[in-house]
């Protein structure tokens, strides 16, 4: 009887446990986090670009054509001062990770470079002079791109490799004032490039940017034509060149 007794207790309670349990507060889900919504930049894209650089190379005498050469081998020439203007395309892929960026981008750029200088003879009492005439024609790059986002800007920075064409030419008059020879010849190099700057997206498909690029070109080894100016004769001297380069550009891009 008492066994029957405490089994209706614990019946008649198990409504109100219910009850109860049912008006406890419970416990919120955990919030997923939101997800990055802004300026889209992944894609491809393709763009025009126009602005500034300098540069300078310096070369070494390796051989010469004459054992009687107003610049024997050694002899360090002075270093060449290039400026002018760029002007070309580039195009690439972006992949944007919410406020980050990664991407690649290739680049080639014409180029209106020059400058000028003159040497004269190590050799005392000598008096021959060297002028020269250099020039950069095009400048190419490769690189990958790492950037921060803040919805339509974007801040890059890049790097990778770089390629470049240059072309010189000298005159050499001896120390009467007449012309001993003249000489020309033209390079492709390789190097390397780092940089960084600013795009701001400015439409849903278009972007504007701003950057500075540094290169640095490996030293080659090359030959001149150089002709005789008494005689005809041509040779090849070699000379060993090292090189850089700075760019200021600034593009506009479609981006797809």
């Amino acid at each position: 009887m008492r066994r029957g007794m405490v089994s209706l207790a614990i019946l008649a309670a198990m409504p109100v446990a219910a009850a109860s349990a049912a008006d406890m507060p419970l416990k919120a889900p955990p919030v997923p986090p939101v997800p990055y919504v802004g300026y889209n930049w992944t894609g491809f894209y393709i763009g025009g670009e126009f602005g500034v650089g300098w540069a300078s190379e310096q070369s070494t005498v390796l051989t010469q054509t004459s054992p009687t050469s107003a610049f024997p081998p050694g002899f360090v020439a002075s270093p060449v001062n290039l400026s002018g203007i760029l002007g070309g395309f580039y195009g690439g892929y972006n992949y944007q990770i919410n406020q980050f960026l990664v991407g690649i981008d290739a680049d080639y750029t014409w180029a209106d470079l020059t400058g000028t200088q003159s040497d004269l003879s190590p050799i005392p009492g000598n008096g021959a002079v060297s002028h020269h005439n250099d020039q950069m024609n095009w400048v190419s790059t490769v690189t990958g791109r790492l950037g921060y986002l803040n919805n339509n800007w974007l801040f890059f920075a890049k790097g990778g490799g770089a390629w470049g064409g240059f072309y010189g030419s000298s005159n050499t008059y001896s120390g009467a004032g007449a012309l001993s020879n003249t000489s020309f010849g033209s390079t492709n190099r390789d190097g390397w490039t780092a940089g960084g700057g600013l795009e701001w997206g400015f439409a849903a498909h278009w972007s504007a940017k701003l950057e500075y690029d540094y290169v640095n070109f490996d030293t080659i080894t090359h030959t001149l034509t150089e002709t005789n100016a008494a005689t005809g004769a041509v040779g090849y001297p070699a000379r060993s060149t090292t090189s850089y380069l700075n760019m200021v550009k600034g593009g506009v891009a479609y981006r797809f």
